[in-house]
């Protein structure tokens, strides 16, 4: 069966524009009829939980995966065995406290290395691409979880080829759990794997034989390579029945270079939901909304009520369509600037999933009020750091420079405090802002586009996406995005990190730069 025949998509025909022999504009991703169950963790195989408790080895090699609607795959997976059980991209369970104890096996034709997205460690363990190790090599990880519990994920950080390794499958989630967590769900009656949905949403692209294809021409890798096809938990088309109860939503942005604006729809109809964390764990109090972005590599979680429903309803969890280039005046609003979003960034609307409300009796539960305590930082002594994002011919820059390994253009004392002025240009595109090693917290957002600012939440502009402990930040075009950081630690001696765009193209084409914390 033909992959369009097996999705059910729209029978309209691709819609191919090139520019100076670059293609632009690949027909945007169609609704599917959902008709393939979600692919959920279990008790072993891929993304099955693994909660270790002694060291084990993580085997980075190809291996091949059943998606729905095609012979097997081939991808490229983290393959573990732990007390007879074989695991391929396990879901980590950890606690805050816990000592992981973990060595890379790279059996792959190439170098690789692992970074572990959000949480607080050494520069020698945290997955600096410097760091990647070749073929046949081995990189020994061990260090103490201090992160408070959230939703976190290792994946490749591949020096120039983070991109390609992490389209073909080399991630995961790695989930920290703390008393602010297992209070909740023991409040709410939640299960991991049933009410608790770690959900990882990944444009693909995938050829006649069902093989992933990863190919940026050179527009590709400036502005994002997009595939056309969205796929959660590896299941394109997909549908979960739901009981009539809450369930608390994992949201994961796997993908390489596409933005989600994600809203959940009912015969048509909006479905408010309540955001209650991003990136680094839970906020204060849940916050009610009806549509947040979600950029690579930021999380997002959230509680939708299911009770509300009847038997059968259907709930979708849409993208809804934007415009990438609005905000600052790169061709925005239309024309180039529309179908280079279109084809390179792309706004249009997606349907993601299908939820089916099961038939039943209802459970209700009281959402706590207060989820956890944050702390914020206290910038009044903080140091004023200007960082400016821009564009040379086809390379994207942080301050004007490009990544190289031997200069390290950020500079900071440990233990000190600093208050970041993100700049985005106006000829630009949106830039999702990573850090290594360290959580901020957004303290203002000013000068996007109009969709943007309609969300915020407060007077600093801040939308639900910004709200809580961050460590990725999307940008849009003639933004500022002000964080704040505190560079507390106890390592002994410099650390080194990195900052980076998290569309990892833009990553790969040095859109980086390195950032030592000095002792």
């Amino acid at each position: 069966m033909k992959r369009r025949q097996f999705l059910g998509l729209a029978a309209a025909l691709p819609v191919t524009t090139t520019f100076g022999g670059w293609t632009l504009f690949n027909h945007a991703v169609s609704a599917p009829r959902f008709d393939n169950p979600l692919f959920l963790p279990g008790a072993d195989g891929p993304f099955a939980v693994l909660a270790p408790d002694n060291p084990f080895t993580l085997v980075a090699e190809q291996g091949w995966l059943p998606v729905p609607g095609r012979e097997e795959t081939p991808f490229l997976w983290y393959r573990t065995q732990v007390n007879g059980t074989e695991y391929q991209n396990p879901i980590l369970l950890l606690r805050s406290g816990d000592e992981l104890d973990v060595t890379l096996d790279n059996q792959l034709d190439e170098g690789t290395i692992i970074h572990w997205h959000g949480l607080h460690v050494p520069g020698r363990v945290d997955g600096h691409p410097m760091q990647t190790v070749d073929p046949g090599q081995q990189y020994e990880y061990r260090f103490r979880v201090t992160n408070r519990g959230g939703t976190y994920w290792y994946h490749t950080h591949a020096h120039h080829r983070t991109a390609r390794q992490a389209h073909q499958g080399l991630a995961s989630f790695l989930l920290v759990s703390d008393d602010d967590n297992e209070a909740l769900n023991e409040a709410l009656g939640l299960e991991l794997g049933k009410t608790d949905l770690p959900l990882v949403l990944q444009d693909k692209r995938f050829d006649r034989l069902g093989h992933l294809v990863y190919r940026p021409n050179p527009m590709q890798g400036m502005m994002g390579y997009l595939g056309d096809e969205v796929l959660v938990n590896m299941t394109p088309a997909a549908t979960h029945e739901v009981e009539r109860r809450i369930h608390r939503l994992r949201l994961l942005n796997g993908s390489t270079a596409r933005v989600y604006r994600l809203a959940l729809r009912a015969g048509g109809e909006a479905i408010p939901f309540r955001v209650i964390g991003t990136d680094a764990g839970l906020l204060e109090s849940p916050r009610e909304a009806r549509e947040a972005f979600l950029a690579p590599g930021e999380r997002l979680e959230v509680l939708v009520d299911f009770a509300v429903l009847a038997g059968g309803d259907r709930v979708e969890l849409h993208s809804l369509e934007f415009d990438p280039m609005a905000g600052g005046g790169m061709m925005g609003g239309g024309g180039m600037g529309r179908m280079m979003g279109g084809g390179m960034h792309d706004g249009d609307p997606l349907v993601l999933l299908e939820f089916v409300v099961r038939a039943g009796e209802a459970t209700s539960a009281e959402v706590p009020g207060r989820l956890s305590r944050i702390e914020p930082i206290d910038v009044t002594n903080a140091a004023e750091r200007d960082i400016r994002l821009d564009m040379a011919p086809m390379q994207w820059r942080i301050n004007g420079e490009v990544y190289d390994p031997d200069r390290v253009p950020i500079e900071v004392d440990a233990n000190t405090t600093e208050v970041w002025s993100i700049r985005n240009a106006d000829h630009s595109m949106p830039h999702p802002m990573h850090i290594h090693g360290f959580s901020f917290q957004v303290l203002s957002r000013s000068g996007g586009p109009d969709f943007v600012r309609e969300q915020a939440v407060n007077e600093q502009g801040l939308t639900v996406a910004d709200l809580g402990w961050k460590d990725t930040v999307l940008l849009w075009p003639g933004e500022t995005v002000r964080i704040a950081i505190d560079f507390t630690h106890d390592y002994a001696g410099d650390q080194l990190y990195v900052f980076h765009c998290h569309n990892l193209e833009h990553e790969d084409n040095d859109m980086m730069v390195n950032v030592r914390v000095r002792a």
